[in-house]
């Protein structure tokens, strides 16, 4: 293509991401390592970790080898605090807070919200112990938009074949939406044995489909979000365990699935180094596009009695293959527990994610 024509091919481009931009607005971020992002899996799990109060920070960054400046950027963090109101049932308080910016637009979507759980003890015994745990989240949220690198096509100066971004684009253009409020349940049950433990949970997200238009008196309602997910540990060895998870979305037009395992090995002492390395299958589904085999996540974990850190890349494996190089999202997680003051009583059986 010539140097005459760049307009046109950079147009292309845009109008290509703009598409991309415009699923994004009306779907949520997503975390490959969803077991560590438990605000955006499901709000049950924001009580259920061994600890007194946990903290937790994940980081995304995808589409930098396409994007160059302007890729996806999605930042979160968390808090809970864990109270024991009878002998084995708790009830969890928290806090959590997102912000996603997508693309040449900066598409962001701003949110806080609080959480509260309550995990209910089912019963169980030496061998093993069933929990019921139920959560909820409400908040607030906001869509915005910046223009200044956007330009259309009544802006191409053709006599001097240039973008004149001093021309009038023609288009509405409106760059901050309305506060919204949001609200979220979930449900998780579990069992945890001696050298096992199985999870599943269930959650629904946006439950009166807020409307994110950043238009003042537009009208763009955000889809429910519907999570099905299950998991465990299966113990291979004294050292050695098999860590399986699955998670399914269903949002709108859109499917996404994440599957995977993580194997987890440990010298036997709490107190010393763990270290889990992995794979996971992301498979997404639109009702245009049909299904899709996006990215084959690598993962690797480190973990100590009081912290983790996860990392993880997306190796691409869509039709963004030929201009990404196979390159996809980078992505950093940490997590924090502080543990009980009084560890035999405050002590919580639950199983890893």
């Amino acid at each position: 293509m010539s140097y005459k024509n760049w307009p046109i091919k950079w147009g292309l481009y845009l109008f290509f991401f703009l598409g991309i931009l415009q699923s994004a607005m009306a779907q949520d971020p997503r975390f490959a390592q969803f077991y560590a992002a438990p605000d955006q899996l499901n709000p049950a799990l924001s009580v259920v970790h061994d600890g007194q109060m946990r903290f937790i920070i994940n980081y995304r960054d995808q589409w930098s080898s396409v994007l160059n400046e302007a890729p996806f950027r999605t930042v979160a963090a968390h808090y809970d605090y864990r109270i024991n109101i009878r002998k084995s049932d708790y009830l969890g308080i928290g806090f959590n807070a997102l912000q996603d910016q997508a693309g040449a637009s900066r598409l962001k979507r701003t949110k806080g919200q609080a959480n509260l759980s309550f995990m209910k003890y089912l019963g169980g015994g030496k061998e093993k112990d069933f929990y019921l745990v139920a959560g909820a989240q409400a908040g607030i949220g906001q869509h915005s938009l910046d223009w200044s690198d956007l330009w259309f096509s009544g802006q191409y100066d053709a006599g001097n074949e240039v973008i004149n971004f001093d021309l009038p684009s023609g288009e509405i253009e409106s760059r901050t939406g309305g506060v919204y409020p949001d609200f979220s349940a979930g449900l998780l049950w579990y069992i945890v044995g001696n050298d096992y433990s199985f999870y599943a949970g269930g959650a629904i997200y946006h439950l009166n489909t807020p409307n994110i238009s950043i238009f003042e008196t537009g009208v763009d309602r955000l889809h429910r979000r519907y999570v099905g997910h299950f998991g465990g540990e299966l113990g291979i060895t004294k050292y050695l365990s098999l860590l399986p998870a699955a998670s399914v979305f269903f949002q709108g037009p859109a499917t996404d699935v994440n599957i995977g395992t993580n194997f987890r090995y440990t010298s036997g002492d709490e107190d010393d180094l763990a270290l889990r390395i992995g794979a996971w299958a992301h498979v997404s589904g639109k009702e245009i596009a049909g299904v899709a085999f996006e990215a084959i996540t690598v993962t690797s974990m480190l973990e100590m009695k009081t912290w983790t850190l996860g990392l993880s890349y997306d190796i691409n494996t869509s039709q963004l293959t030929p201009a990404s190089n196979a390159r996809g999202a980078f992505e950093v997680s940490f997590t924090y527990i502080v543990p009980a003051k009084n560890r035999k009583r405050g002590k919580v059986v639950c199983p890893k994610f």
